[in-house]
């Protein structure tokens, strides 16, 4: 064998004066480099396998370099002379063969066909080879082949971050899962409430154990950044469980159990993004609109609303309906800073339940101090409710019908509105999350408390509304 052989093959850079450099299939045991052959039939095949994969006019005659052919390219790994059927190249000769590696099944399709030609005719050779090349292009169109499941690798670009998951960019998305990852690593996933309680860690007494009590199930499907990357996206595109679980390639069940337990764990973890700023937090980041008319404003509140699926039960419909919007809905009180910060947010309610009555039963009054300003709509008759915290309310003042407003209470209706708007864009940012913005299913309703506290958290990461 000469010193200097080189593979003549387009995109194969094998070559014999560099052994560390060769690359060796793994359908070949022993990498050789084969000689043109004699014979000018089999010579001419030869010639038109390994032109695929070159650009000029390839001849065999033109340099020492282009008479040999090394192992990778025959299908057996070297040449097969007791068989002059498939003693030619015809794997890896063109850039798709070296980027996608053929299948055993390729390969013993291929070499079946080829079974089935005359042996000694090089013309119904080289059709062979065509009819195999077309069956590999139909098996390179596999769903197996093609399908992936989803990672946020995926996601290149900012702006489809936020479409996806709500999230302003790629930094804050590892920032979240950074910050979750320690505690999502110990997590216990939800399995129903019986499955749960018979998994949950016992403690051993003064031995200090603490085991679980039975053996931990299999290997989980995804890794923690998928499930959190799914987890959003059931939030954001208030996608089905079956969506979710073919994008994955998981159960729907496997999908169920991976967002419950991770909306449970966000909820907790990121409830420190909902904060209630003090006094003087307020006063510093008041916005210009405010300084003039309402220096002392504490907050702005109003009542988020959220559609549900129609319940089977009559006391759970009776609770849910909303006369309001003719629609059973849940809802949630919300407080936000001047700048446009969601401060405040209450357990839910039902559609049933009155702005007045959720602003005293949920607990806010007892974070209002002395002095604070209340910015609220006209539904919410709460001011002698504040008066007991030596607070003062804010509303557009009403009229009676067939009476016409009075100048100067169109002038105050007209600034509170011109302030009150952010609480509606705060609003409006967190049903962006369609998973709120379209209908709740009922199999839902237990964790809509976590799902909205979820969500204001992750639109507190937006830039401020007011400046």
């Amino acid at each position: 064998m000469p010193k200097h052989a080189r593979c003549c093959v387009g995109y194969c850079d094998n070559d014999k004066r560099f052994p560390d450099q060769l690359v060796v299939r793994s359908h070949v045991k022993e990498l050789k480099f084969h000689r043109w052959p004699k014979d000018p039939n089999l010579a001419e095949l030869w010639r038109k396998q390994v032109a695929k994969g070159r650009s000029d006019n390839f001849n065999p005659e033109s340099g020492s370099e282009g008479r040999f052919v090394c192992s990778n390219h025959f299908p057996e790994g070297t040449r097969t002379r007791h068989n002059p059927s498939t003693d030619y190249p015809s794997v890896f000769l063109t850039l798709s063969d070296f980027l996608n590696k053929p299948s055993p099944k390729k390969r013993k399709l291929s070499e079946r066909l080829i079974g089935e030609e005359n042996k000694g005719d090089v013309t119904a050779a080289e059709e062979t080879v065509e009819r195999a090349d077309i069956e590999d292009d139909d098996l390179d169109h596999d769903d197996t082949h093609l399908r992936v499941p989803m990672r946020f690798d995926q996601i290149s670009r900012e702006a489809d971050v936020k479409t996806f998951t709500g999230l302003p960019s790629t930094k804050c998305f590892k920032c979240i899962f950074d910050h979750l990852f320690p505690k999502a690593q110990h997590m216990q996933y939800w399995r129903g409430p019986k499955q749960t309680a018979r998994e949950a860690p016992q403690d051993y007494g003064n031995r200090g154990m603490v085991l679980p009590k039975c053996r931990p199930g299999p290997e989980r499907k995804l890794d923690l950044e998928q499930e959190f990357l799914l987890t959003l996206m059931k939030l954001k595109l208030g996608l089905i469980n079956e969506d979710l679980a073919f994008r994955f390639m998981v159960s729907s069940t496997t999908v169920s159990s991976i967002f419950i337990t991770w909306i449970k764990l966000m909820s907790k973890e990121l409830s420190v993004l909902i904060i209630w700023p003090s006094k003087q937090q307020v006063k510093n980041t008041l916005p210009a609109c405010f300084k003039k008319l309402y220096p002392k404003v504490r907050c702005i509140i109003d009542c988020f609303e959220c559609f549900t699926e129609t319940p089977s039960g009559l006391n759970l419909a009776a609770a849910l309906w909303s006369e309001y919007k003719h629609h059973y809905t849940c809802k949630v009180l919300v407080a936000i800073t001047p700048t446009g910060a969601i401060s405040y947010v209450s357990q839910s309610y039902g559609g049933r339940a009155s702005d007045a009555f959720i602003v005293r039963d949920c607990g806010f009054l007892n974070i209002i101090e002395p002095y604070d300003e209340v910015m609220a709509d006209r539904g919410f008759k709460i001011k002698e409710d504040l008066m007991m915290s030596m607070a003062t309310l804010c509303i557009p003042p009403s009229c009676t019908a067939a009476m016409q407003m009075l100048p100067s209470d169109v002038r105050k209706t007209s600034n509170i509105a011109n302030v009150r708007i952010y609480v509606e864009q705060a609003i409006g940012r967190v049903r962006r999350f369609h998973i709120l913005k379209n209908e709740l299913p009922i199999t839902l309703l237990p964790l809509v408390d976590d799902i909205v506290r979820v969500c204001c958290a992750l639109c507190n990461l937006l830039p401020p509304l007011c400046e």
